[in-house]
């Protein structure tokens, strides 16, 4: 089954069978939800969103990349016996389009826990841009905003702290772990696909505080495997293929964990390969030049954000094109030069004689 069958089947409340990773997955994508909507009349159970109108609707769900399977997603929550009497007590959204910072996050009470899950990147340019920063620079605004929340949460709330969230979130819960100093206090965290660190010495002299640690990646995870820099990764059957199986939603469930397997498909390890060495073989100074110049043209399309952009992919082919010919001569060839990287070291990474999905 997957997360969707486990919310149907699970019948045991948080009282009587503690949070699990299971558990934390299907919070992970809460975090992905708009509840601004909401923020003024929280702490909420679960279950009081089946009586709040926009909830039924898809508008609450257009910050995930998938509204109308969220919409499923929040109905099986609410009518869930295991998540319908968790509260929802806090929930912070962050969007700066100039500075390309993109941030959410929500602290759910699951009785002697408060799961806090921080959201992904979302379709908004600014997540996109942000994501781009983590390859020049050792922190983000995102951690800085993470860390003030969870300071919050745990200064006004009693109880064990969960941080979990799936891609760009996982990658922050990561963070936390490492530079929290009530770190006590943290029961366990969970990076689901979340990338890696150019900072390789994260953990170092904390090497401990990986025994509260998991990383769960599909089979052929691309974005988990980023400055893949985890020392013990778990990898999950999915039902999806490739790129596909970023989505969590096709990740195979057993009782009350995933389903394992012993190695990641040729095609996700020679992409860390690739993309890692690609990622290396560019200074500082071009990752972020190239970052600058990538999204700051695409702040000037009509377009809203990376969803509709592809939408409308063969619509922007043209204004694309034209972008690059007003580059000026030294910012053109930083793009080709960075493209060409790739390109050579798409080639070059002992490619595999076949391609597994």
């Amino acid at each position: 089954m997957t997360v969707l069958g486990y919310l149907k089947k699970k019948q045991d409340t948080f009282k009587q069978y503690p949070t699990n990773i299971v558990d934390a997955l299907a919070v992970s994508w809460m975090a992905y939800f708009d509840f601004s909507i909401v923020k003024d009349r929280l702490p909420l159970k679960v279950e009081d969103f089946k009586y709040i109108h926009e909830y039924q609707t898809l508008e609450p769900y257009y910050t995930a990349f998938l509204p109308r399977f969220s919409r499923r997603y929040m109905r099986a929550l609410y009518e869930s016996y295991r998540f319908k009497e968790a509260v929802l007590l806090e929930y912070e959204y962050v969007l700066d389009k100039a500075k390309g910072v993109q941030f959410a996050v929500i602290a759910l009470k699951c009785e002697e826990d408060i799961i806090i899950a921080i959201r992904g990147t979302d379709p908004e340019y600014a997540g996109w841009q942000e994501d781009f920063t983590m390859s020049y620079k050792d922190t983000i605004s995102s951690y800085v905003l993470a860390e003030a929340f969870v300071k919050r949460v745990m200064k006004k709330y009693k109880g064990n702290i969960i941080l979990c969230g799936h891609s760009k979130g996982g990658n922050i819960c990561t963070y936390l772990l490492s530079v929290l100093t009530n770190y006590n206090r943290i029961k366990h965290v969970y990076s689901f696909d979340g990338p890696g660190f150019r900072n390789t010495s994260l953990f170092k002299d904390k090497e401990e505080r990986l025994e509260k640690y998991t990383k769960i990646v599909p089979k052929s995870s691309v974005v988990g495997v980023l400055f893949s820099n985890a020392t013990d990764i778990k990898i999950v059957k999915s039902r999806s293929f490739f790129l596909l199986q970023h989505n969590p939603f096709q990740w195979v469930i057993e009782g009350d964990d995933f389903v394992y397997l012993n190695k990641r498909s040729l095609s996700s390890r020679y992409l860390e390969r690739s993309l890692n060495a690609w990622i290396e073989s560019l200074n500082e100074e071009e990752r972020q030049r190239f970052t600058q110049i990538i999204f700051g043209e695409l702040n000037k399309f009509e377009t809203e954000d990376i969803t509709v952009f592809f939408k409308k992919l063969f619509f922007q082919v043209k204004p694309v094109y034209k972008a690059y010919r007003k580059l000026n001569k030294e910012d053109k060839e930083l793009v080709n030069r960075v493209i060409k990287k790739l390109i050579k070291n798409l080639i070059k990474a002992d490619k595999p004689k076949q391609i597994a999905a």
